[in-house]
């Protein structure tokens, strides 16, 4: 299931991405916001591959490549955003895009179809998010798109602030 935007061109992660993820997760800023400011070893970001290739198949969501169009028609990856499986009533939604693309709304402009499709096709009641509580751009992004903040939480050490975003009435 592809997912586009008038910018974006988003695909499912697949087996050969590993590469394209692997330099993702060892870019400065996804280091720092996501890793607790240690790179990942090559290992390590297989295993989140994994992970991710693992929901697609057993949830049927999971995380998609965004690549941005550029004015020639080609594609460039800037990032990942997409669905985790948090709870049996709830997804977690995330994006990590390589630092020199932050800043310029691609996080919320992939966030959106992907919170679409996911409220489109899964029987959850709330989206979450967990959010570096340094990262204020986006804080600020995801309050923007509705989400409401519950509070600070801390997993492996790390400081988050936790969000959720409700169904909305139909």
């Amino acid at each position: 299931m592809n997912l586009e935007t008038e910018r974006l061109f988003m695909r499912p992660i697949r087996p050969w991405d590993a590469d394209a993820m692997h330099r993702l997760h060892c870019d400065p800023v996804v280091v720092e916001s996501t890793m607790g400011g240690i790179p990942p070893t090559r290992e390590m970001s297989d295993a989140r591959l994994s992970l991710y290739l693992h929901e697609w198949e057993t949830y049927g969501y999971g995380f998609w490549m965004v690549y941005e169009r550029e004015d020639n028609g080609d594609l460039r990856f800037v990032g990942r955003s997409g669905l985790r499986r948090f709870d049996d009533n709830a997804i977690e939604v995330g994006c990590y895009l390589f630092g020199a693309r932050c800043g310029q709304g691609i996080g919320p402009e992939s966030a959106k179809p992907v919170i679409e499709f996911a409220f489109a096709t899964q029987p959850i009641d709330r989206l979450v998010s967990f959010i570096r509580q340094t990262n204020i751009r986006s804080l600020r992004a995801r309050t923007r798109q509705g989400f409401t903040c519950l509070g600070p939480v801390v997993f492996d050490g790390i400081n988050y602030q936790f969000l959720e975003l409700r169904r909305p009435p139909q």
